[in-house]
């Protein structure tokens, strides 16, 4: 492939950003054949490498959600089909108002849009999205809006490599036992062999269930609580994340089942993902740097009580599939 071919054919994966195209290709990165992955490492590389100025240049270049130029039909394709997805051509004038105040107080706060990987939300899981991003430091945002950016341009390039981007290897469902989860962590649930009776024997505490990990010197456990929106099956996993610095534990409090979705490291890059269905009365403590999918709650919308890590360093890690794993049903297949 020729430079021309590949600034043509890839120069809009980076939002109005064709010299990361010009510069994976420069750089002798680009090796055929092309794979979403490998392209989608290159250009990601010169992201990376750029100064700040010109990455705030290429947040700076998407476009508001459902904004301006998405009222007056000026989106990029891509920008346009992305939003439609997510049913953002389709507000109602209270929903509409709410997007505009946040995109205008967001904007004001950060010099730059608000930018989130809509592919599988719904208006609701970005609007809640946008309510918490906007309350977070500039520092935080700014590396947010980086990642995903470099999430959007992977979506794009599996889109563009669909040889790639084909559906994989359909994936069986086992009951989560402590056995089976520990290679990537602890099962929390009431184990009667750390069962000791407290308060007068009014209580039972079930003792030093999971450890927290904590690294680096600004570090601190912090507790949260996540909402989970419901997945639609099938399912396709297309993306893995660790986090280096620190253990994440995940509590359900809603007595629902939800999905767990772990991977071996195998050089660096999660391996075949593996699947646990969790009853509502199982949470789960992944240990630091272990590879695992984002929070799958099922049925319903859910809460999980969140013990990790805060700092200002990065904490996460992002590998994307070249073919995803698809989980066909939520049952225990296994």
């Amino acid at each position: 492939m020729t430079r021309d071919d590949f600034i043509i054919r890839f120069g809009g994966v980076f939002e109005h950003s064709p010299w990361i195209a010009e510069r994976a290709f420069d750089a002798g990165a680009i090796i055929e054949p092309l794979t979403a992955s490998a392209v989608h490492a290159a250009m990601t590389a010169q992201f990376q490498a750029a100064s700040p100025e010109e990455q705030l240049g290429v947040l700076r270049a998407h476009p508001d959600l459902a904004g301006r130029l998405a009222i007056a039909g000026e989106l990029t394709e891509d920008s346009r089909k992305e939003q439609a997805g997510a049913g953002l051509d389709r507000l109602s004038p209270v929903e509409h108002a709410r997007f505009t105040a946040l995109n205008t107080a967001y904007v004001e706060k950060f010099g730059f849009p608000f930018i989130i990987a809509v592919k599988g939300l719904t208006k609701d899981d970005i609007l809640a999205a946008f309510e918490v991003r906007v309350g977070n430091s500039r520092e935080q945002e700014f590396e947010t809006a980086k990642a995903q950016v470099e999430k959007i341009a992977h979506l794009r390039l599996a889109a563009l490599l669909p040889g790639e981007a084909a559906t994989g290897a359909a994936l069986p469902v086992r009951a989560l036992t402590k056995e089976a989860f520990a290679p990537f962590g602890t099962v929390i649930e009431a184990d009667p062999s750390t069962m000791r009776y407290i308060n007068g024997g009014t209580t039972e505490r079930y003792h030093a269930l999971a450890e927290v990990e904590v690294a680096g010197e600004d570090a601190r456990v912090i507790i949260n609580l996540f909402r989970g929106s419901p997945r639609a099956f099938p399912y396709a996993i297309d993306m893995m994340e660790r986090h280096p610095l620190g253990s994440q534990s995940f509590s359900p409090i809603d007595d629902r089942p939800w999905l767990v979705i772990v991977a071996e490291d195998e050089g660096g890059r999660p391996g075949r993902p593996q699947v646990f269905l969790a009853s509502g009365r199982q949470g789960v403590n992944y240990r630091r740097n272990v590879w695992h999918h984002p929070l799958m709650a099922v049925g319903a919308a859910s809460d999980f009580i969140v013990v990790d890590r805060s700092t200002s360093s990065e904490n996460l890690e992002e590998h994307f599939y070249d073919r995803p794993y698809v989980i066909e049903q939520p049952a225990v297949t296994e």
